[in-house]
């Protein structure tokens, strides 16, 4: 039986940020900013890897506000996360 879970996290600054799910296998994922302001050149871009029942969300940023190479973010902004799996 497939379940769907959602929760919220904050970015630990390792990058990436690690959440058990407390499922077997993932099979989908939405990840979400939360915030009402412009990332400026904080993190801008969520990724995401499984192992199991595991979701690692990695944090994306511009390098500067001249340089728009996405470079691995240490910031620590809340996320919303939907995990569909079983």
């Amino acid at each position: 039986n497939t379940e769907t879970i959602g929760g919220e996290t904050t970015l630990d600054g390792s990058n990436p940020t690690a959440v058990s799910t407390g499922l077997s296998t993932i099979t989908g994922v939405t990840l979400t900013l939360e915030g009402s302001s412009t990332p400026g050149v904080g993190t801008s871009i969520l990724t995401y890897a499984v192992s199991g029942g595991t979701l690692s969300i990695y944090a994306w940023k511009v390098t500067s506000s001249s340089d728009t190479t996405l470079v691995a973010s240490t910031g620590t902004e809340d996320v919303s996360y939907t995990v569909v799996g079983y």
